[in-house]
């Protein structure tokens, strides 16, 4: 059976790898005593695949993994039983049971939503940054890996500003999984065009995955 695993991977554990969240997830699938299938073949393993990766150094609010058992669960049963061994920084949100037809995660998710909090004093500066963003019809930045130029406009589907009592919040809606995907890394640098040095910043994290159909954003769990 294929089951979709809302989670969230909180600040404690922020700088794990995308390879060591793997590992985690197998030790806390053993511990839950949870029947994970194992591929076919000389090297068996077990059939999880987290849905996105998320960039060492980030927290995500609301994460996902495909994973497939043996045998049939409630989905409450599925998710007090891992939340039961899970290990700080780790909670378990949701769990949803999949018809047969579904396709994978990695297959439907397309957007992600990213945050990036400032303190308060910090707004006018932000705000002036966003609205420079938002107008532009170019945003060009060199991509680390290989050094190339790319234009990350065409990627971002909206900017908000978010104000409450003593902090001021950045969220970019942008594309992933695509040749338009927006990575985390290429907004800081943007925003460091933008005049906002990353030194203001108090916390950044991943707030959620989506699937991205008719400019709706739509929750991968609610996905019919």
């Amino acid at each position: 059976m294929r089951w979709w695993i809302e989670y969230e991977k909180g600040p404690v554990i922020r700088f794990l790898s995308h390879l060591d969240m793997v590992r985690l997830w197998e030790r806390l699938f053993r511990r839950s005593d949870l029947p994970l299938q194992l591929t076919q073949g000389f090297n068996p393993h077990f059939k999880i695949s987290l849905g996105t990766v998320l960039p060492v150094g980030l927290w995500g609010r609301r994460e996902y993994l495909e994973v497939k058992l043996e045998g049939d669960f409630e989905p409450e049963e599925l998710r007090s039983r891992l939340r039961a061994v899970a290990p700080p920084g780790i909670d378990i949100h949701r769990a949803r049971r999949l018809a047969r037809e579904m396709p994978s995660l990695m297959a439907v998710i397309d957007a992600s939503a990213y945050r990036i909090k400032y303190s308060p004093d910090m707004e006018t500066a932000a705000r002036a940054a966003a609205q420079r963003m938002e107008r532009a019809s170019e945003i060009r930045v060199i991509r680390a890996k290989d050094r190339k130029e790319v234009d990350i406009r065409p990627g971002i589907i909206r900017i908000e500003c978010i104000p409450s009592p003593g902090e001021f919040i950045l969220e970019f809606t942008v594309l992933s999984g695509s040749r338009d995907a927006v990575r985390f890394s290429e907004l800081l640098l943007a925003l460091d065009e933008m005049g906002l040095n990353r030194e203001n910043i108090v916390d950044y994290w991943r707030d959620g995955n989506y699937v991205n159909t008719d400019n709706r954003l739509i929750d991968p769990m609610e996905l019919d």
